[in-house]
């Protein structure tokens, strides 16, 4: 319940901030994409992107976006509901809030699979 009601505050915060400093991007695409020093930082609603990395970190917050990411990431972190993670390799995944999930090739662990913290209803992370 206590997840649940942080994920629930979490999403109508996006929701407001998104109206405060949304800019349009293309049909029904509202939100802020920056690259820097090898972090890629995303928040927005309905983004399809595709980035090419090498080893740095991914954070989307939002709603509804569908991320690719080509190349390795040290951390993928996603806050909000209904994203899409696809990525080659990654270490550790963070995930908070309901229906969100994180897809991954291989990850640079003894194991084969990224350390990962996951929060939410219906989220996840698979080997794909």
């Amino acid at each position: 319940m206590k997840n649940q009601i942080a994920s629930l505050t979490l999403l109508l915060s996006l929701g407001l901030s998104g109206l405060l400093h949304a800019a349009p991007l293309g049909a029904g695409e509202t939100g802020e994409v920056v690259e820097e020093d090898g972090r890629i930082s995303i928040e927005g609603t309905h983004l399809q992107r595709n980035f090419v990395a090498t080893g740095g970190e991914l954070h989307l917050v939002g709603a509804n976006n569908r991320i690719t990411v080509s190349g390795p990431l040290s951390l993928v972190s996603v806050n909000g509901a209904g994203n899409t993670v696809q990525v080659d390799a990654v270490a550790r995944v963070e995930i908070v809030g309901a229906g969100s999930h994180v897809y991954y090739k291989s990850a640079p662990t003894k194991n084969g699979r990224p350390a990962s913290s996951v929060t939410g209803v219906g989220s996840g992370v698979s080997k794909r």
